[in-house]
């Protein structure tokens, strides 16, 4: 399964400094706050975004695990965006007390990205939708038009 997403979209374009910005050009407040509202309305528990110095955080509890959200603009670009995601994996203390939770991170991530995708396709501002992996030193592959 992809879990980062890129398209163009002038919906999130901001009109001014975004409140709690970190980076001056860096944006995503506007897209973070619509991506937690599409998790909400399927029942996933998003929390408000937190401002970083890439982007906007969000964090998701789902199938046991904490999955983290990124959101942010594609460098240089007020109209190009990213949305990533990534469940983060118990301790090892906490697997060794049997707290590890959740079956496992692509079942925490499934429904989101399902979710998310649902959302940008149905959305009448996203064009341009192309779903890809990232290997660990950030090259990007796997590219398709969808996140399966």
């Amino acid at each position: 399964m992809r879990t980062h997403v890129r398209f163009q979209s002038a919906q999130f374009t901001p009109v001014a400094v975004e409140p709690g910005q970190v980076n001056t050009e860096r944006y995503g407040y506007a897209l973070a706050t619509w991506v937690s509202a599409r998790l909400r309305e399927r029942g996933f528990p998003a929390d408000g975004p937190t401002p970083e110095d890439w982007g906007w955080l969000l964090g998701v509890v789902n199938d046991g695990q904490v999955v983290r959200i990124g959101c942010g603009n594609v460098d240089g670009s007020v109209s190009e965006w990213l949305i990533w995601l990534d469940a983060v994996r118990p301790g090892l203390l906490a697997r060794l007390m049997g707290r590890g939770g959740g079956s496992g991170a692509p079942n925490a991530l499934f429904g989101i990205v399902a979710t998310l995708h649902g959302a940008l396709t149905a959305s009448a501002n996203a064009r341009d939708i192309e779903w890809f992996n990232v290997t660990q030193n950030g090259e990007e592959i796997d590219h398709a038009a969808t996140p399966l």
